[in-house]
């Protein structure tokens, strides 16, 4: 019954693993099976037997890369139509249902053929995602030591307070010669990130709170 299934494609393709490895009918039956076309008429189009198109139904359903489709009534009926063989004798829907479903629709291509001994494919795994990189709003850091800080002198005192206590050559590696700019910038080395945490937990007896931080910069600011 194999022959009037219809499959669809379980994977997009842009993400399937670039390491998987299928023969060329694998691939070409894998790319036939569009959820609309019919197995058997995907069978006639690449030419195979009955053997050929099991072993390599079954090898794709089995690693995950292929998935049944479920039919309503109206598109059995209609994928049928070249499927079932003539028959004189009057039947009802379901006896035609049911011989069409046992009926293979191309006697030609029965001939017997040698096929490997059945292997499964290894399913592809889904690739883990890119890890999340933290950017610390160093604009939004001198914002919030102004917010901490009685009135604006006291703010640009505990500023300074703040970046004095950092190792000069960390502030550097991170391009900070100044704290005089235009434009925001945004730090993801972590170990800056620590040291100007701990630094206004030290100057502002407060903990960094976590709206000073980023999942990733917002567009067109880096």
């Amino acid at each position: 019954m194999n022959h009037i299934k219809v499959f669809l494609n379980a994977w997009n393709l842009q993400q399937l693993p670039v390491t998987m490895r299928l023969t060329s009918l694998e691939w070409r039956f894998l790319l036939c099976s569009d959820g609309k076309t019919p197995v058997y008429q995907i069978q006639r189009r690449l030419g195979i037997t009955d053997q050929e198109r099991d072993y390599v139904l079954n090898r794709l359903t089995a690693s995950g890369l292929l998935n049944e489709k479920s039919l309503s009534l109206e598109e059995l009926a209609q994928i049928t139509i070249d499927a079932a063989a003539p028959v004189t004798e009057p039947q009802t829907f379901s006896e035609y249902l049911q011989a069409a479903a046992t009926t293979v629709p191309a006697p030609e291509q029965n001939q017997k053929k040698t096929m490997p001994a059945f292997s499964p494919l290894q399913k592809p795994s889904i690739p883990a995602p890119a890890p999340t990189v933290r950017a610390m709003s160093l604009q939004s850091v001198i914002q919030f030591i102004f917010s901490q800080s009685s009135d604006t002198t006291a703010g640009h005192l505990a500023t300074y307070k703040v970046f004095m206590g950092i190792n000069t050559q960390l502030l550097k590696r991170n391009g900070i010669t100044s704290l005089r700019f235009q434009d925001d910038r945004f730090i993801t080395d972590t170990e800056l990130q620590d040291a100007i945490a701990e630094n206004i937990k030290k100057v502002l007896k407060v903990t960094c709170p976590e709206e000073l931080f980023y999942s990733q910069p917002p567009a067109g600011r880096k």
